[in-house]
């Protein structure tokens, strides 16, 4: 998920010019190729699987999400304006896709997501983006999400293969790039990781503006785990204001905000959540994850009862966290509060066992959050590519 210091206005990759409407390459046309949409279990299980013939590699970096999360991501099938297809050569699948008509503030896009493809896949995947694309030929396509920007496993890995994945973001195989570009899709933004290690020392600059905001008045304190309902609805408040001129972010609505609610209470470690207080009211946000990678990578999607075991000794395990969201409310900017939270956690972190870090993600175009995590004393780690594919119709 997105994070930010200071709020600030974003341009789209398009410079601000208009958008031209174009019809999109045609797609490689193979007769040993049928493209089927996703009506029953037996399909949906077949969709499931195609992973398990990618990332056959036993030392793969790839972990297989959890697939009673992924089922619940991809709900009821046969609603209407979502489609799950798959790819099937001579019989066997070689790539999936979906897609979802979306819309947020009056506006309409065809978001894609659940993308996987064996490679050397070109024709599937083109017959696939054109299949889907038109059905609605004169939306924008974008992705891959599933289905919001906000939601797990966005984008494409792009760089940083040679670096483990942490919980809820991908990993893919380095041809998915170009299979989407040959397919009419192209960069649309690159979301950045920034990996930090402790011990050392931070950047005095950070360390100031945290004082700064300790002089304001600015004090810091933990998520209440037994009001997990209401800190979700404060997070999604700071969130709403904080985040807003982003380019791409939603606003938490009451279906994101049960969501959070849900995560709270599987997922997270309330003792690495806090809030910036000022004069008794919440004024920013640091919301960090728990790396369960290593837990259920094991597992390959299924739950056993070693990752069971393993999740009711997960403060025993897991030991690397994930920097998934920081928000500074837009009234508050220039108070030095991001420093305070960031330095908060830096200190806190290695307190309760966690020693590394990813910062995921980061709009590239965000250059507050950016230069904090230099601050850090973070590195730059992986990118993952977002996509679009123009309107062919209008």
């Amino acid at each position: 998920m997105e994070t930010i210091v200071e709020s600030t206005e974003t341009k789209e990759s398009t410079g601000g010019r208009q958008t031209s409407l174009r019809a999109g390459p045609s797609p490689k046309v193979d007769l040993s190729i049928e493209i089927v949409e996703v009506k029953n279990n037996r399909e949906l299980k077949e969709f499931l699987s195609l992973p398990q013939h990618i990332y056959t590699d036993p030392d793969t970096r790839y972990v297989f999400p959890l697939n009673l999360h992924m089922k619940m991501m991809i709900g009821k099938l046969g609603s209407p304006e979502k489609h799950f297809l798959i790819a099937r050569k001579n019989g066997k699948i070689v790539a999936r896709m979906a897609a979802k008509v979306h819309q947020h503030e009056g506006k309409k896009t065809l978001n894609f997501g659940f993308f996987e493809s064996l490679e050397g896949q070109d024709a599937a995947v083109s017959m696939l983006v054109e299949n889907l694309h038109s059905r609605y030929p004169h939306l924008k396509m974008m992705g891959p999400f599933q289905f919001r920007m906000e939601d797990p496993y966005i984008g494409v890995l792009v760089e940083g293969y040679d670096r483990d994945p942490y919980f809820l973001m991908p990993y893919n195989p380095t041809y998915y790039d170009a299979l989407l570009n040959q397919a009419g899709l192209s960069k649309v933004m690159d979301l950045y990781t920034h990996q930090i290690e402790t011990p050392h020392n931070l950047d005095p600059i950070l360390v100031q503006n945290a004082e700064k905001a300790a002089s304001k008045g600015v004090t810091i304190r933990a998520l209440n785990p037994k009001k997990l309902n209401e800190e979700a609805r404060n997070i999604a408040r700071i969130f709403n204001d904080a985040l807003s001129k982003n380019w791409g972010f939603e606003e938490f609505l009451d279906e994101q905000v049960k969501e959070m609610v849900m995560l709270f209470k599987l997922f997270i470690d309330h003792r690495v959540v806090v809030f910036a207080q000022l004069n008794g009211v919440d004024v920013g946000c640091l919301l960090m994850i728990p790396n369960y990678n290593p837990i259920i990578k094991e597992g390959r999607g299924r739950i056993t009862p070693g990752l069971i075991l393993n999740y009711f000794r997960r403060k025993k395990i897991t030991n690397t966290i994930r920097g998934y969201a920081l928000g500074v409310l837009k009234d508050y900017h220039g108070y030095g509060i991001g420093s305070a939270l960031t330095k908060a956690l830096f200190d806190k972190g290695p307190t309760v066992g966690y020693n590394t870090c990813e910062v995921s993600w980061v709009l590239a175009n965000n250059g507050p959050m950016n230069e904090l995590s230099k601050a850090m004393g973070a590195k730059h780690s992986k990118v993952y590519r977002v996509y679009e594919k123009s309107p062919t119709a209008l």
